[in-house]
């Protein structure tokens, strides 16, 4: 599927999913309530959203382009990647 195809997808199931009151975070994609979601919302629609959990651990910086809107997010900690010798 190509990337725009795949964005106007979550963007449908995100409205659809904004609707009942619940969002999928785009980092995790764990399933939280609004209530417990940074969103951002453009012309009415869904655009963007990351749970409580995932924006404690990531500085989150989104701003607009020329294109639309750019987000990018950079974690607080180090990542620890764990293998059997």
């Amino acid at each position: 599927m190509e990337r725009d195809a795949l964005q106007r997808a979550w963007v449908a199931q995100a409205q659809a999913d904004a609707d009942r009151g619940v969002i999928e975070c785009r980092m995790c994609k764990r399933t939280s309530s609004l209530d417990e979601a940074i969103t951002l919302w453009r012309n009415g629609f869904l655009v963007f959203a990351v749970c409580d959990r995932c924006s404690a651990k990531h500085d989150v910086v989104i701003r607009p382009t020329g294109a639309g809107i750019e987000v990018r997010g950079v974690s607080r900690g180090p990542l620890v990647v764990r293998g059997t010798p």
